[in-house]
């Protein structure tokens, strides 16, 4: 009889203990496809790594696509991007994208994939999905600008793998920092924004009403603060003149002194044309909105490069 209550005290330890291990045991990021995940590696077709150097890449690689919650991954050219233009860059490291993490799906999945073309001395770096808006390319924020110049130094000095280790360490810096206020995308090509909403990237041909309304009210107050100043203004400075004469011009000419000889009407041009200028509300991602383009395979990216 007095074993059950010792049973009872030793069931609710074990049943403590394991929630408590399950608290503390680190729980994996959920990306929308987990096959996928196998692909965040680096691709170094030209072995410009060694395998053990490779290995620690990878690894890298995959903590940070854990870590961020996104398809995270690299690739460095050495021959076989030799005769390879900027362009033909970008479109490798989108295509490439596309072919490891979209096509399968038939939608734009979120993550980001550099590209070091060794003998062009180029870096590019392909956004998609959210992570257009994450790795923005805004005028107002362009974190593809600075995680483009953060490696440089590491690739000038012939660190290649240490200019990697930045990049993912700039792709959890930027993640943590979360997407910038009022962030979208503008493709020039597809007349389409991309921005943010329910948690996914919405394509559109214009922004919402909603959009940016909080700089939109901070116009319209500061417009109506405006008014009023200087509406006190002017009437502090009318009441500070005093006028001894009527503005009647009667006071200033005399009608007797005065004589108009001759009346004649000149025209400076005979002729008076007027042009209509169209104007179109929407634009080239004004207003501090990134850029984005369309991918061969028909995808959405953003995205940036630069050399070294």
């Amino acid at each position: 009889m007095k074993k059950k209550p010792f049973l009872k005290i030793l069931t609710a330890a074990a049943a403590v203990i394991c929630a408590g291990v399950s608290l503390v045991m680190p729980v994996s990021a959920k990306r929308e496809h987990e096959e996928s995940i196998q692909y965040c590696t680096l691709y170094d077709p030209d072995d410009m790594f060694a395998e053990s150097e490779e290995a620690s890449i990878n690894e890298t690689i995959r903590s940070t696509s854990d870590e961020i919650d996104m398809y995270v991954a690299v690739n460095i050219l050495g021959d076989s991007g030799s005769s390879y233009e900027d362009y033909e860059v970008e479109e490798f490291t989108d295509d490439r994208y596309d072919e490891l993490f979209n096509k399968r799906y038939e939608k734009e999945q979120d993550g980001i994939m550099l590209t070091l073309n060794m003998p062009s001395h180029y870096i590019y770096i392909s956004t998609c999905g959210l992570g257009e808006l994450y790795y923005y390319n805004g005028s107002t924020d362009d974190r593809i600008y600075q995680m483009n110049e953060n490696m440089k130094d590491a690739l000038r000095r012939g660190d290649n793998a240490g200019a990697i280790a930045q990049f993912c360490s700039d792709c959890i810096k930027y993640y943590k920092q979360g997407i910038p206020d009022n962030a979208y995308t503008y493709n020039s090509g597809s007349g389409m924004y991309a921005y943010k909403q329910n948690g996914e990237l919405v394509f559109a041909e214009k922004l919402p009403w909603w959009f940016g309304v909080r700089w939109k009210l901070f116009g319209i107050l500061a417009a109506v603060f405006g008014s009023i100043a200087a509406l006190i203004s002017l009437l502090v400075i009318k009441s500070s003149y005093q006028l001894k004469k009527s503005l009647d011009p009667s006071n200033y000419v005399s009608e007797k002194e005065t004589k108009f000889l001759v009346k004649d009407d000149i025209f400076i041009r005979a002729h008076t044309t007027k042009t209509h200028i169209d104007r179109s509300s929407g634009g080239g991602g004004g207003g501090g909105g990134g850029s984005s383009h369309t991918s061969s395979g028909g995808f959405s990216h953003g995205g940036g490069g630069s050399h070294w």
